[in-house]
């Protein structure tokens, strides 16, 4: 069922973008430039699906057919006679990204059949940051036989020598007007009560959590928790939150980098706790007259996402492999 939905939405994806304003003007854009581009979204839009619109405006195609391969048992990419995408958070890319250069370079080394240009597609380009060094050599030296589409959830990752050789496009999320208008209008579906509610603009998860409500005791999964926080297991871990056991929040932090719960996903859920009761404001602050609680509640939010934005810009600065580190420090500053 879910699929079909999906199936629906992706099929029905290219008519959306056409028929909004927003999001057509940035795709004619995207076409008149000649140079590399770079996407840069926030998690819970379609990158993937706007990613295939791009492509076939430019290789005036309706559909691509893909063929797997796999570069000396290492790096495993899709290719077609027009281009070649490359996902760099396909887990077993991310075992060999240091040979993603190394392939780049066989590629453009090699003399394109059809067309003058190489086209890659670099998926989550951020994962390259170990090597922009290399990168960047290979965009310089090899600028008039290949060009990239790339994508990263990630700007502050990237490189200021890698963006200046990148057009680069902020894709926006649809609003919560334009989500519902898509539901009504293009997909006969209506939101989930609770979760229009939040006004969220995450499209993927309202499509997720209106397809499990079709299911049989769909009632038992979609609780409020699991439609309005990001991990939803956070209410409970606040609930019976104990300054005395630090050792709670290592555990909670290596289950949010288990679950790919990212640093900005967190501090969302903190921001929304402090509305959601009144527990977390009572770890922070104890007892609180309840005239004080609007002046309060302001104060911590501004807060939370004080340390939150600190943290996650600290943590896009270093390596992935110390985000259960960075989780820990940010739930300490929180909690503590």
């Amino acid at each position: 069922m879910i699929n079909n939905t999906w199936n629906k939405f992706q099929n029905i994806f290219p008519i959306m973008i056409e028929n909004n304003e927003k999001y057509n003007i940035i795709l004619k854009n995207i076409q008149l430039s000649p140079n590399n581009i770079l996407l840069y979204c926030s998690k819970g839009f379609p990158i993937d699906l706007f990613i295939e619109c791009i492509l076939m405006k430019f290789f005036n195609k309706k559909a691509f057919y893909r063929s797997q391969h796999i570069w000396n048992k290492s790096i495993h990419y899709y290719e077609n006679q027009d281009f070649i995408e490359i996902d760099l958070m396909n887990p077993e890319n991310s075992k060999y990204i240091e040979k993603i250069s190394e392939f780049l370079l066989h590629i453009v080394n090699t003399r394109h059949i059809n067309n003058s240009k190489h086209y890659v597609v670099l998926k989550h380009i951020d994962l390259l940051s170990r090597h922009f060094y290399e990168f960047r050599i290979l965009l310089e030296r090899f600028l008039d036989n290949i060009i990239f589409l790339s994508c990263t959830h990630k700007l502050a990752k990237i490189e200021s020598p890698i963006k200046s050789r990148y057009s680069s496009f902020r894709i926006p999320l649809f609003t919560h007007k334009e989500i519902n208008d898509i539901f009504v209008n293009y997909l006969d579906m209506s939101l989930n009560d609770n979760y229009a509610i939040t006004e969220s603009r995450d499209i993927i998860k309202a499509i997720f959590i209106s397809e499990i409500e079709c299911q049989p005791n769909s009632e038992e999964l979609l609780t409020d928790n699991f439609i309005i926080f990001n991990y939803p297991p956070i209410v409970d871990f606040i609930k019976n939150f104990n300054k005395k056991n630090v050792d709670e929040i290592r555990n909670l932090s290596y289950k949010c980098c288990q679950y790919n719960i990212s640093v900005l996903s967190i501090t969302l859920d903190f921001v929304k706790l402090i509305d959601y009761n009144d527990e977390y404001l009572s770890i922070k602050y104890g007892k609180i007259a309840k005239k004080n609680y609007a002046t309060y509640k302001t104060i911590l939010k501004q807060e939370v996402i004080r340390i939150g934005s600190e943290i996650d810009y600290l943590l896009s600065q270093t390596n992935k492999c110390k985000e259960p580190i960075y989780i820990e420090s940010l739930l300490c500053k929180f909690l503590l």
